[in-house]
């Protein structure tokens, strides 16, 4: 029997061996040289992650694989727009309670929303975002989540709160050391000010970005900061101080794009202060570099601007000649555009059209695997049976006839035993049906009491803030009862409720804290005071002066309440404990 038992755990054991996947070593393998690789060789890392077999993931594999795929890609400076499987990995890592990888999650998919043009669900992403990277000890990610909320607010033409998160980032880059994300923000704070009309402080933090880039001796930098003051200048039509920093930008570039933008730059220049010739050369300059970077983009661009100043100068002809290069262009890009989302969708489809092909073998594979099994186990069953079947009939025949004997006998005491038990519970049960229906009624003559005290607690805890220092010194009888209500309100603080649910419902506060640790003293008195019905605008009445509170701040630590309960973010709180807390007392 033993021999039999061991044959058919090998034959099985050999079974799932020849089931198992092989490469997913080498999966794993190459998602973490990947992610090693995303930040400084992002198209390497999008390389590795091309020739992962995706076909075989698990979810929690295929969302690690999404992720890496969206931050390589954006690193590398593709499009990005079509990514939506971002979506879903976003809601897995959120479900796997993992801040670190939801953060970041949620970021990339705050981008991919925003490619999208939907920049209200970016914000909404951003702000989670941000809220997942508070509980990690990843500061740079929190300064890359607020530089992009700010980006947000500055493509919305919300300056005013760009500049609030540009200089909270600003912040923590520079705690970190990290001076060219530091300046990069210092540079948008800036541009937003510009925008904003703000003239007085954004040469200030163009200064304090050229400071810093020579500081670190940064050359692309210290051409990136002249550049833009001098851009900042000419929207004031400062020329002679453009002028300035535009050509200190040019003597330190070094790269064709550098100097493409500078020659650009100083084409508005010289068309905006009418010298069409030198605004010509300039054009002529930055398109003789443009053929070598050879960006459709960056052509149009030119060929626009060239339309402008010819338009200016009266040569419509040539102007025209411009305008339907810049046309062109343009359309090469939204044709390019059109074939970059085609070859996407199509690398989508073929990636689905291998899986649903793997799925079918992999369902028949199983089919046979499952037919063998079960033949197997079929067969193992039988001879188990045949083996032990002989042995247990001569046991079965002795035990039954010495079973029926004490069976008999067991039976007669039962059968009395049975009686005297009918006949006590009985009378147990009459004297337990009276005495509940004593407890009851008395159980609800005391809780209408106490929520009639609770009713009466409630409207005078929130006439507090009404009342004033000018009833104090009354005559008449309504300024009287107004002063002695004061009195009474003084006296009252949250203890008061606090104490009032414990004897409504017996050692809530002491349930609640076992049942949901996390919750401090501040959260636990807001639950008593939730159990009253106290809506938002009534807790901030009440709580305003005992706990300094706002509307915005209730509203945060009612959310902060929900996550520590384990509730929906829109869940009723009271429900919640009364079903919880109090249904378990």
């Amino acid at each position: 029997m033993r021999i039999n038992t061991f044959i058919i755990s090998v034959i099985l054991c050999g079974l799932a061996v020849s089931c198992t996947k092989w490469g997913t070593r080498e999966n794993s393998q190459m998602m973490q040289q990947a992610q090693l690789l995303v930040e400084q060789m992002p198209d390497s890392a999008l390389t590795l992650l091309d020739a992962v077999n995706t076909f075989a993931f698990s979810a929690a594999e295929r969302a690690e694989y999404h992720l890496l795929q969206v931050q390589a890609k954006r690193n590398a400076g593709m499009d990005i727009s079509s990514d939506t499987e971002i979506f879903d990995a976003r809601e897995f890592f959120i479900r796997g309670k993992d801040p670190q990888k939801a953060a970041l999650a949620c970021f990339l998919a705050a981008v991919v929303a925003s490619e999208q043009k939907q920049t209200t669900t970016a914000m909404e992403y951003c702000q989670e975002a941000l809220d997942f990277s508070e509980n990690t000890d990843n500061k740079e990610l929190q300064g890359i989540i607020l530089n992009y909320m700010g980006y947000l607010n500055y493509n919305s033409e919300w300056y005013e709160d760009a500049v609030i998160r540009f200089r909270q980032a600003m912040s923590i880059f520079h705690s970190l050391e990290l001076f060219q994300r530091e300046i990069s923000t210092i540079i948008s704070i800036s541009n937003s000010l510009l925008l904003n009309h703000q003239t007085d402080s954004v040469q200030h933090y163009y200064q304090q970005a050229l400071h810093q880039a020579y500081m670190i001796k940064d050359t692309a930098l210290i051409v990136r900061v002249l550049n833009s003051i001098g851009v900042a200048y000419r929207e004031q039509e400062q020329y002679e101080h453009a002028t300035k920093y535009i050509r200190q930008a040019l003597r330190l570039a070094t790269t064709d794009d550098d100097k493409m933008y500078i020659y650009t730059n100083f084409a508005y220049l010289y068309q905006e202060t009418g010298r069409v010739d030198s605004a010509r050369y300039f054009v002529q300059l930055a398109d003789t570099l443009s053929n070598n970077i050879n960006n459709n983009y960056t052509t149009a661009s030119l060929a626009g601007l060239s339309y402008q100043i010819e338009k200016n100068a009266g040569n419509y002809q040539k102007a025209l000649e411009y305008f339907e290069i810049y046309f062109n262009h343009y359309t090469d890009i939204l044709e390019n555009n059109d074939r970059k989302l085609l070859l996407e969708m199509q690398r989508k489809y073929d990636i689905t059209s291998k899986e649903n092909e793997l799925n079918r073998q992999k369902s028949k594979t199983w089919k046979i695997t499952g037919v063998l099994l079960v033949f197997l186990l079929v067969l193992a069953v039988f001879c188990i049976f045949i083996l032990r079947i002989n042995m247990k009939q001569k046991e079965a025949l002795a035990r039954e006839k010495l079973e029926n004997t004490e069976k008999q006998l067991a039976l007669e005491q039962a059968e009395r035993k049975s009686m005297e038990k009918t006949m006590e519970l009985e009378h147990v049960l009459h004297q337990a049906q009276t005495l509940q229906e004593m407890y009851n009624q008395r159980d609800n003559e005391m809780k209408t009491i106490f929520l009639e005290k609770i009713g009466i607690l409630k409207k005078i805890a929130l006439l507090s803030p009404y009342l004033n220092e000018k009833s104090l010194n009354a005559q008449n009888e309504e300024l009287k009862l107004m002063k002695r209500t004061r009195e009474i309100v003084k006296y009252l603080d949250l203890q008061n409720f606090i104490d009032t649910a414990n004897e409504l419902y017996p050692e809530f506060t002491i349930r609640l804290k076992q049942v949901y640790s996390g919750l401090d003293d501040r959260e636990i008195s807001i639950c008593c005071l939730l159990l009253f019905d106290f809506n938002n605008q009534e807790l901030d009445l009440f709580l305003n002066r005992r706990l300094k509170s706002t509307l915005n701040t209730i509203q945060k630590w009612k959310s902060v309440i929900r996550r520590k309960l384990d509730m929906d973010s829109h869940g009723d709180i009271k429900e919640h404990l009364l079903r919880n807390i109090v249904g378990s007392l």
